[in-house]
């Protein structure tokens, strides 16, 4: 039987072989980044919000045992502590809260491809693909964020401090090995480590239209 690790280290593996571009790093490497790419950022960004949140809940409920509840409400609690934060940047990045509905919903398709694709997990996954998932979010994100930040201050870019603070923390090291743990609950049940293998690298996939998003604004 696979166990969350392997699974982890089959992920890693692929993510080596086939690594998943990061349009929005490539401009900053390219001395190429404005604010224009943070608004990017942060639109794109809040869309995955409008859904990641209902998502743990419907997880929450699809799964209502421990290890699996604990996990899905921190996820939770962290969405909504990390919410004011990303609207204090928009606010100073000139996006403000009384004009939402004129800058809320960029056309771009690309915006919602993460959306779509957290939502068919929160709907089929099995609770190892479900934290799965989560878990290679978490790898995926964050480290391309703090790489971001890191060559704005870098390159003296034009940033707001409420941006920089936001982009360069990572909050979740303790929130991913608790995941491995929801993981290994899930096949402990019986849960196909292939679909959460499947699904977790469908979701990092999706990052490609995340970045591209917000390197198009």
């Amino acid at each position: 039987m696979s166990s969350a690790q392997q699974l982890v280290d089959e992920l890693a593996r692929k993510r080596e072989q086939n690594p998943v571009p990061n349009a929005l790093l490539d401009v900053a490497k390219s001395d190429r980044l404005t604010q224009d790419h943070m608004r990017g950022l942060v639109r794109t960004e809040l869309q995955c919000h409008h859904t990641e949140v209902p998502s743990y809940g419907k997880m929450l409920s699809r799964f209502p045992h421990r290890p699996a509840a604990d996990f899905y409400i921190e996820l939770i609690d962290l969405l909504h502590s990390c919410g004011p934060k990303l609207e204090e940047a928009a606010e100073e990045l000139g996006l403000p809260r009384e004009k939402k509905d004129e800058w809320m919903w960029p056309a771009d398709r690309r915006t919602y491809s993460y959306n779509g694709t957290m939502s068919w997990i929160t709907a089929q996954g099995n609770q190892a693909a479900t934290a799965l998932a989560v878990h290679t979010d978490m790898v995926v994100y964050f480290p391309g964020c703090t790489e971001i930040a890191a060559l704005i201050r870098e390159q003296d870019v034009d940033a707001p401090e409420s941006f920089l603070s936001y982009y360069e923390g990572d909050p979740c090291e303790e929130t991913r090995r608790r995941a491995i743990e929801v993981v290994q609950d899930g096949l402990d049940r019986g849960d196909d480590p292939r679909e959460a293998v499947l699904m977790a690298r469908l979701l990092e996939e999706s990052f490609r239209d995340f970045w591209a998003s917000a390197a198009a604004a």
